[in-house]
């Protein structure tokens, strides 16, 4: 009888062999017109909205925490969109975000604690996606766990959890990274350090209608990324649709799992994610329908 072989260990011998640290890095170039764009609208944004809040005495905290929060909160929502929607052609889409991003922040606030949760969305989206190229590295694991643990510190109880959910789920996928798994008992073992915040969560009915209209402007992606044709940074190899649409689903239902039971401050936190769900649904749909009009016009 034939020796049994272990899937995990045959995933491993298919993977490309890196001695690098960081494995979901992405080169930021300057010359690329959208990345231009993003850090000049984080720059100039976040000081005429900063000037706007000084004259006006409606600061939410210190001018170094406000312009941090401001700033991070529009590049974290450009990044982030690039992620979930990928695609060549649709940049704009993560610029989108990342104005709506400011105006909401402008609105409801900031959160400091949010620069670290948008960092691990960052790279959990990436962890999925591997738009670099490779998979994640022992520098994106401390990263990723890092910031789940700061999260899960200050309050944000749920951030280790889905975590651990993640990671497992990643291994089981496409191309999943057998270690993954051990990753993922790390992550619900920090729950025992990090605990349960015993105060019920206030979530204003505010946030529940801004998640429910994000929620249905991002749900085509879904079905879109079936036929996406973008590629890797690192060997220009086409994105695995499943891995893409994991990565979006994910978005998706932390985001919302996070704010249902965070409350009002995991909502102040994550309001460019729901930026971004917004962002890319409204111009996906510009997208298609200004493809449809093109090809009705070629007819």
């Amino acid at each position: 009888m034939a020796k049994r072989e272990n899937k995990f260990v045959k995933i491993a011998r298919q993977e490309e062999v890196t001695n690098e640290n960081f494995g979901l890095g992405r080169p930021f170039y300057f010359d690329d017109r959208f990345n231009r764009i993003a850090m000049m609208g984080a720059l100039v944004t976040t000081i005429i909205l900063l000037g706007f809040r000084q004259i006006t005495g409606t600061g939410t905290g210190s001018v170094m925490t406000d312009s941090i929060g401001y700033a991070a909160g529009f590049f974290f929502a450009y990044l982030i969109g690039r992620e979930v929607d990928p695609e060549p052609g649709r940049e704009w889409g993560g610029l989108l975000s990342a104005f709506i991003a400011l105006v909401a922040e402008a609105v409801l606030g900031v959160d400091i604690n949010g620069v670290v949760g948008l960092l691990w969305m960052l790279f959990i989206c990436r962890m999925f996606t591997r738009t670099s190229g490779l998979r994640h590295c022992i520098g994106d694991n401390a990263i990723i766990l890092g910031s789940a643990f700061w999260m899960g510190y200050v309050g944000f109880w749920l951030f280790p959890v889905i975590t651990g959910v993640c990671y497992i789920l990643e291994s089981q996928i496409k191309e999943g990274y057998f270690r993954s798994l051990y990753l993922g008992g790390i992550a619900f073992a920090m729950c025992v350090i990090t605990g349960r915040n015993p105060e019920i969560p206030v979530l204003s009915v505010n946030y529940l209608y801004m998640m429910g209209v994000s929620f249905i402007l991002f749900l085509p992606q879904f079905s879109v990324a079936g036929f996406s044709t973008a590629r890797d940074d690192r060997n220009n190899r086409p994105l695995i649709v499943s891995r893409l649409q994991c990565a979006q689903a994910v978005f998706l239902l932390a985001t919302g799992i996070l704010i249902y039971f965070g409350g009002n401050a995991a909502g102040v936190a994550l309001l460019p994610c729901l930026a971004v769900e917004a962002g890319t649904g409204l111009y996906l749909l510009m997208y298609l329908l200004r493809k449809k009009q093109q090809e009705e016009g070629k007819l």
